[in-house]
Formats: C-alpha cells, structure tokens, sequence
C-alpha cells in the first residue's frame, strides 16, 4: 500500500469510502482541511468518509531513497547535516552546563577558603588579643625570661626605640605591681557626700566670645592650675589660687580638640608642660621658661584633624589620634613624632583616645562607632569593641585597670571589662542627650558624665548620684579631683564650675 499522495508506504494508512484510494491520515486530513474534496477525483470528502485500515506491523517505515537522483542526495545530506547540527548544538548547551557548574564549584571553593583563612586569623588575634590583654592586667604570669632577652625581643618586634620600650616596661611593672593593693582612703568622698555636691566655684567669661566656647579641659590638682582649649584657637592656663589666667597661647589656625597637662615627672617638678591638638591638623607643646609659658614644639604628624590627646603614664611620651586614622606616638623632651600606626580596619577616623592606666595599651574611639584597642609595643590590634550606633565621643579607663567606659552619638554609655573583653553594663541616657567627655574617679567609684548637663552616675550599676544643670551652654570637659573632693566641668558658655560640699 502507497499513499496517493507521496507515494510512500503510510504510517497511518485511511481509505477513502468514495474512491477507494488509500492515504496517509495527515496529509488527507491536512487536504480536507485545506479544500474539502478529494485530492484525486476532486470529490466532496469529509474525514468521516475516511477507515481506517489496520495493518500489522502498524508502522510502515518508509522506502529509504534510492540515491540515484539529487533531490534524494540533497535530502540525504540535508538529513545528516540536521543531525549533526543538532548533536553539535547538544554538545555546546551541555559544555556551559558543564563550564557553569564547573565556575560555581571553583567560586564556592574560593569562598570558603577565604572564610577559612579569616576564620583562623580572628582566631588567632583573639587568643593574642586575649593573651596580651590577660599579660597587661596581669590576669596571667608572662614567660620567664632574662630582662636582656625580652628587651632584645620588643626592640625587634615593636618600631620603637629600645629607650622606649624599656620605659613602657618599667613603667607597667611599677604601676601594675600597686594597682592590686590600692583601696580608697578614708578621705574619699562617699556617694551621699557627692550627691550633696552644690556649684561652689565658677570661672565666666573664659576665651573670646566669638566664637564663644571652651573645648577642652584638664587640671593640674597639684599645682592648681587648669587647661583649657577654645573655639577661640587659643590655649589658656589659669590659676584658682591666683584667680587669673596666667597664659594665653596663640598659634593654633583651627578650634582646640583636645588639651592635655604632662604631668609631674621625677626631677621636673618645677617645668610645668603642657600640649594642644587643633583641627589644623597639629599638635603643640607649650612650657614654662623664664619669660613663662611659650612653645617648646610644633608637631605635623597628622593629615587631617587632630582629635585627641592621651599622656602616656611614664610622661615622657604621648600619643595624638586624627581624623585620618592614624595615632603618632610622640616624646615630649624632643617633639619627636617616634612612630605613626594607621588603621587598616577603617577610614572613618578617630575621635577619641586614651591610654590604659599601664601604659601598655592605647584605647582609640572611631566615627564608625568602634573602639580600637591597640598594643603599643606591636602596634597590632589587640581588641575591638562593638555595639555601639552611632560615632564614638569619649572613652576613659578606670585607673584600676579593669574597666572601660564608652560614649557614643547613640545616647547610650557601655562598659567593657578588659578581662574577658564583654560588654558588662550599658547606661541609656535621655533622648537626644549629648555625651562630650566622661571620667571615672581614681578608685572607680563613680563616673562623671558631661554633656548637655553634668551628671554623676554609680560606676557598679549607672544609679544616678547627682545631676547639675547650672551649664547654659553643652559641657565639653570634665574632671575630678583624686579624692572626689570635687568635680569639674567646662563647656560651650565660657564658663569652667566646680561642684562640691559647701564647707570645701
């Protein structure tokens, strides 16, 4: 049987009722669909004058072609060059599969051996971070080694001079060595006697009134003489027992950030020293001479503003922190810049410094509300602390060592135990409240915040002792006497106040 239309062998073969022709069912259906008669006779033919013709085997496979004309050569080669298109284009789709699952793989694999290599790192820094801290608190003996041999050991190790690691080491072993048996005298104020404190003493009118502001604060108690900074870009030391201002030092282009007293140092008792840092990207180191306080040093360690201030407990040295996130560590006896560290972990500056009371560490303040603890002899991170949103505007240690305060944009004061590096207490203040400057007392009693007003908070649990509001204007520095005896406090109205019992 052929179809009397392509004259092959049907696959479903159909006979017509009308002219008993047979045909393939596609394309006579395909003809009544199209026209409506018969392809042969010209008919009138519907699809129900068509049979089905049931034939076994059921599929007839065509006659292959006789390769003996070019229509079926051509067809032929046609056929071959579809199969192999199409087994080509096959080839390909699975070959990107193949090369897609392949790039996945190798990406997948990179990543983890990233995380992998990160995971191990911050392992690592942790455990030295952890070590370091532990050795500086003195939570763990360190190695027994010779004196030589360790000095040979940080000289190598640090970028500081053999001269001042052996201070540093000197110094820690001195202090960490009382630290453990200090205990607050008998003449330190108890809590009920500072939340009877009252506004006993006040300074107006202190720098120029345009633009009007006092930035910084620090107070010598031995000597009785206070430092501050203005928006003025003037330095000024005055005297409570004299009741005048006895310098005023010119020289800074920019507003003062930060102003810090040396300090008395063995043998120097009588050189009063003193250093500012500005916005004018500079720090200057200002002492007594014969014709009174002058400039001793001109520093330009820093690209950017300078924010911040911290004294070195040995006093001979003495760090500054910028907006460019750099810290400088400098000497006080030549001006020298020893050594500057950039942070590789941010570019959002510091904003506040200070150093541990040991001297072995250095806490830095970040505008990305993070805080840096460095080890100063490495130069290397040794912890960071987090948890904080918004950026970070005063930081102090308690002189014992153990705690860290922290204040940020955030309306919030965190402290931080250095000894298993946690977040112990968080203080939350009013809404909107400004946080400028913040100290402990020297026993760790309590700790004095400043800001849009001063208050003083417990230091175990942030129960409110005292507030004071007697400021008109943001206070920016704040300070205590050693034995609490009073608190002190300067700000925005040009205006320096001291708060204590009545009968002081």
């Amino acid at each position: 049987m052929f179809c009397a239309i392509s004259g092959e062998a049907p696959e479903q073969p159909v006979l017509s009722t009308k002219s008993g022709l047979v045909y393939e069912k596609r394309l006579i259906l395909k003809q009544i669909g199209d026209t409506g008669k018969d392809p042969n006779t010209g008919e009138e033919l519907a699809a129900e004058d068509l049979i089905d013709i049931k034939s076994d085997p059921t599929t007839v496979k065509p006659r292959p072609p006789t390769l003996t004309s070019i229509p079926s050569l051509l067809t032929v080669f046609q056929n071959e060059w579809d199969s192999m298109m199409l087994e080509t284009f096959t080839l390909k789709q699975q070959y990107q599969q193949v090369r897609q699952e392949l790039s996945h793989a190798l990406y997948q694999n990179d990543a983890a051996s990233r995380v992998i290599a990160r995971l191990l790192k911050e392992r690592d820094a942790a455990r030295e971070a952890l070590a370091n801290v532990q050795a500086h608190l003195g939570t763990q003996a360190a190695p027994a080694a010779t004196e030589s041999e360790s000095m040979d050991v940080d000289s190598q190790e640090s970028g500081l001079p053999a001269e001042a690691v052996e201070k540093i080491n000197a110094t820690s072993e001195k202090l960490s060595a009382t630290r453990k048996k200090r205990k607050p005298p008998t003449e330190h104020a108890s809590a009920e006697a500072v939340g009877a404190f009252t506004q006993t003493e006040s300074v107006p009118s202190m720098h120029n009134a345009r633009p009007a502001g006092v930035t910084a604060l620090d107070i010598d108690d031995k000597r009785g003489n206070v430092l501050t900074g203005g928006n003025d870009k003037h330095v000024q030391v005055y005297s409570r027992e004299k009741e005048k201002v006895l310098a005023n030092l010119t020289g800074h282009t920019k507003k003062i950030t930060s102003v810090k007293f040396r300090g008395d140092t063995d043998g120097s008792e009588e050189i009063d020293i003193a250093v500012s840092a500005s916005a004018d990207k500079s720090v200057r180191v200002w002492g007594t001479g014969e014709k009174g306080y002058g400039l001793l040093h001109n520093i330009h360690a820093h690209k950017s503003d300078v924010n911040a201030i911290t004294v070195h407990p040995s006093k001979d040295y003495f760090v500054s922190a910028s907006s460019d996130s750099t810290w400088a560590f400098h000497e006080y006896e030549t001006g020298s810049t020893l050594l500057t560290v950039s942070d590789p972990e941010t570019d959002a500056g510091y904003t506040a410094a200070h150093f541990h009371p040991d001297g072995m560490i250095l806490g830095c303040g970040t505008a990305d509300s993070t805080v840096r603890i460095w080890d100063i002899k490495s130069q290397r991170p040794a912890a960071s602390f987090t948890g904080h949103t918004g950026k970070i505007t005063a930081l102090n240690f308690s002189e014992n060592g153990y705690i860290l305060a922290v204040a940020s944009e955030d309306n919030l004061v965190k402290l931080w135990d250095l000894r298993n590096l946690t977040n112990t207490k968080t203080f939350e203040l009013d809404e909107g409240y400004k946080v400028h400057d913040l100290k402990f007392d020297y026993y760790a009693k309590y700790l004095a915040v400043a800001g849009t007003d001063l208050r003083v908070l417990k230091a175990k649990d942030g129960a409110s002792i005292a507030t004071f509001k007697e400021n008109t204007g943001e206070l920016t520095g704040v300070h205590w006497d050693p034995l609490a005896q009073y608190v002190a406090a300067a700000g925005l109205d040009r205006t320096l106040r001291f708060f204590s019992t009545a009968s002081q």
